[in-house]
């Protein structure tokens, strides 16, 4: 029973645990560069998304979606299907941020986190049924 409900639901299990520590090293990376550092915020936010972007792919890769493939033409596809995903998703993540700390005046930290709510759900859908799909 419990063997069952752990393949069953390790993925998503996994996919939470990697997410959060995307999550966090993404707002604790901005929180940093931008408030010790002192750089703009979305000069900030895109650095932050890169260190993030970089842990995802890897612990995605290995352990979410088991992809142990690191032939030439299985990474390349995988690193620039999960590039694309992930660019379009920053891209959504930076206006976000541009539109909610700029023109609704929200508080920055706050805004980094619901955004990254909504980049965690379009990345997993993704991810699992684009990017890492099983044959």
């Amino acid at each position: 029973m419990v063997k069952n409900l752990w393949e069953k639901y390790k993925e998503l299990f996994f996919y939470g645990v990697f997410g959060v520590g995307a999550t966090v090293i993404n707002v604790a990376s901005y929180h940093i560069l931008e408030r010790t550092v002192g750089l703009p915020y979305l000069v900030a936010n895109i650095i932050a998304w890169i260190l993030a972007f970089i842990f995802a792919f890897i612990t995605n890769k290995l352990f979410v979606f088991e992809s142990r493939s690191w032939d030439r033409a299985v990474a390349i596809k995988e690193f620039s299907g999960f590039l694309s995903a992930r660019l379009l998703t920053g891209v959504l993540d930076t206006f976000l941020m541009w539109f909610f700390v700029s023109i609704i005046r929200l508080d920055d930290t706050l805004s980094k986190i619901i955004i990254n709510i909504l980049v965690i759900i379009i990345n997993y859908i993704a991810s699992k049924f684009f990017i890492f799909k099983k044959k």
